[in-house]
């Protein structure tokens, strides 16, 4: 589950369950090979390649909560983006590779927030709804689409990142 794509279309990076518990993987599409990745007690997930294919984010439960951590392809050094007691997860790529956003639950709801991973900063980006999660930004970095939760449930929306006008795009029936 959870596959995503190497930049250069090359390597998938994916979560299996074949050994009893969840693993990250990362598959040449061509030759086949495999490489286990992670494969730490309880939650290995979500994994997303940087823009340049450098690194990979992943969610991990190492600490009790789910955490977002980098992880350098090259030289495998796993990095832990966020903390606390608040579940952190569905980590996506800003384009510039300069910042993450995920879903976290610290105001008490799934909202989205991003983290520059130079100095750590967070800050919230939703506001509207009383959930917002499942963040992915768009390729040219100008809008924030999302699943959105307000009075008429759940809908897909897209969030102007300039502004903050959020914009529903779907209709629940």
């Amino acid at each position: 589950m959870s596959p995503s794509w190497s930049p250069d279309g090359k390597t998938l990076a994916y979560v299996s369950f074949q050994n009893g518990q969840a693993e990250i993987y990362l598959m040449n599409i061509y030759t086949g090979t495999r490489e286990k990745v992670t494969s730490y007690p309880r939650h290995n997930g979500a994994p997303k390649f940087s823009p340049d294919g450098k690194q990979l984010a992943l969610v991990l439960s190492k600490t009790g909560s789910l955490q977002v951590y980098t992880l350098d392809l090259a030289s495998r050094k796993l990095t832990q983006i966020t903390s606390g007691r608040s579940n952190n997860t569905e980590p996506f790529w800003h384009p510039n590779g300069e910042s993450l956003i995920f879903t976290s639950d610290r105001g008490g709801k799934p909202q989205i927030y991003q983290v520059n991973l130079s100095d750590r900063a967070t800050t919230r980006l939703t506001w509207q709804g009383s959930q917002n999660l499942g963040g992915q930004i768009t390729p040219d970095g100008r809008f924030l689409v999302m699943v959105n939760r307000s009075n008429s449930g759940f809908n897909l929306a897209k969030q102007d990142l300039e502004t903050g006008s959020v914009q529903v795009l779907t209709k629940t029936l």
